[in-house]
């Protein structure tokens, strides 16, 4: 096995593991720079493939410009060819890849040579309403310029007086994070896109998740609409899902790492759907992607009045970070029902009372441990009228399975910031019911 690295491939850097005979090959186009994946392609040549790794237009070695989502149907599909031609090929390609990665693969999954696609968390997430840190951080540290710029963020955030969702913040920022505050519009082209790609594509396709990344909708939807899938969701930290806190509420469970379920799914040895349940680290056979099980009540919660203010918004916390109450802030109406409990898909809250002005309303489900460690599940939010309302709060999807002793808890608040927008104006809301329901299956 040989390698060769900075190829140029119609002005795009490429190294290239060689075999020692025509085999498929592994291509990953990435904006992340290629050393970093260096050792999956050594396991992965070790397997018999041949391997791409490439600079995606404008990012570290190849020539152009960078803008996000813009170039990687026309150059994902010059390079699979060049890759298909060459006397150390097959023929036929796998596109993999994480985060962008997975959307460049899907951009270029169209192309005849491909035989399969590997798609990890992928990129955009689709958010109706985008967490402003989470997309502050994607545009600074990957999402612009010829390279990354790992740990700018916490930096430039600590000596900026901005608040995150200012629109002046843009101006002020050390790298070019326009257009600012983020909206669903800005990725709504390459969302259609990349849905379009997978829904046309005919070979199979591995589908990897996690439960705490933003992506996981995304993910599930891909998978649904796949012609040939399999998906692993689980409960996968990396530097692409967020940053651990200290204080870490997660107890990563032990499970196979996503490249090792890539490399046997490349050879033909992994063919199962499976989810990681958190609560239990438990993981199932079975799809994520769809439940039988029926809709049921989890719980009920208390009437009570929320404060929204625009200046002092309630707020969010790193994902894995242990949510301790929180003091001499506005204040959240919370329940809780105890374990054991399970349930599969996305969870609805059902909230109604009234409001002095148009405002909005978050919900966020926890798990507790008995210990008292708090670690969000998953959250939703809509928007409220002025005068009396009816809403549901659909969640993102979550498997839950909380044993005895463990509680699931139901935050609702008029913000998350900045997880989720602050509150358009003060108001006062007065909250008259609260009804948790989810895909419940039968208790085992």
């Amino acid at each position: 096995m040989n390698i060769r690295l900075g190829i140029d491939v119609c002005g795009l850097a490429t190294d290239v593991w060689l075999p020692e005979e025509p085999a498929t090959t592994v291509l990953v186009r990435t904006p992340y720079g290629t050393p970093g994946l260096w050792p999956e392609a050594a396991a992965y040549a070790s397997a018999g493939f041949a391997v791409a790794l490439q600079d995606v237009r404008g990012r570290f070695r190849s020539d152009g410009g960078f803008v996000a989502g813009a170039d990687e149907t026309a150059d994902g599909h010059a390079t699979v060819d060049w890759v298909a031609g060459r006397p150390w090929s097959n023929g036929r390609v796998v596109l993999c890849g994480t985060g962008y990665e997975a959307y460049a693969a899907w951009c270029a999954s169209g192309h005849p040579a491909v035989a399969g696609v590997v798609s990890r968390q992928p990129w955009p997430p689709g958010d109706a309403s985008p967490p402003v840190d989470g997309e502050l951080w994607w545009r600074t540290e990957h999402g612009t310029g010829r390279i990354g710029h790992p740990g700018l963020t916490p930096l430039a955030t600590a000596v900026t007086e901005l608040p995150l969702d200012d629109e002046e913040l843009a101006a002020r920022w050390p790298v070019d994070i326009r257009p600012w505050p983020p909206r669903a519009t800005d990725t709504a082209t390459p969302v259609g896109r990349v849905e379009q790609a997978v829904a046309a594509c005919r070979a199979p396709s591995l589908h990897l998740g996690s439960w705490y990344c933003r992506s996981v909708p995304a993910t599930l939807r891909h998978a649904a609409l796949a012609a040939e899938a399999t998906c692993h969701v689980g409960g996968w930290v990396s530097p692409l899902t967020h940053e651990l806190a200290e204080e870490c509420a997660i107890d990563v469970p032990v499970e196979p790492d996503p490249s090792t379920l890539t490399l046997r799914w490349l050879t033909g040895t992994l063919h199962r759907c499976r989810t990681l349940w958190l609560g239990s680290g438990d993981w199932r056979d079975g799809s994520p992607v769809t439940t039988a099980a029926p809709v049921r009540t989890l719980l009920t919660g208390d009437p009570g009045v929320l404060t929204a203010d625009p200046e002092r918004p309630y707020p969010s916390l790193p994902h894995s970070a242990d949510l301790g109450r929180l003091t001499d802030l506005p204040g959240a109406l919370v329940s809780s029902v105890p374990g054991p409990l399970s349930y599969h898909g996305a969870a609805v809250c059902l909230v109604s009372g009234r409001s002095e002005a148009a405002s909005q309303l978050v919900a966020t489900l926890v798990h507790e441990t008995p210990a008292g460690v708090r670690t969000v599940l998953t959250d939703g939010a809509t928007s409220v009228p002025c005068g009396p309302w009816a809403v549901e709060i659909g969640c993102r999807p979550v498997a839950v399975d909380l044993p005895r002793g463990h509680r699931l808890r139901l935050e609702i608040t008029t913000s998350r910031h900045p997880r989720h927008p602050r509150p358009p104006a003060p108001a006062t809301l007065t909250v008259d019911g609260i009804v948790l329901r989810a895909p419940t299956p039968e208790e085992r």
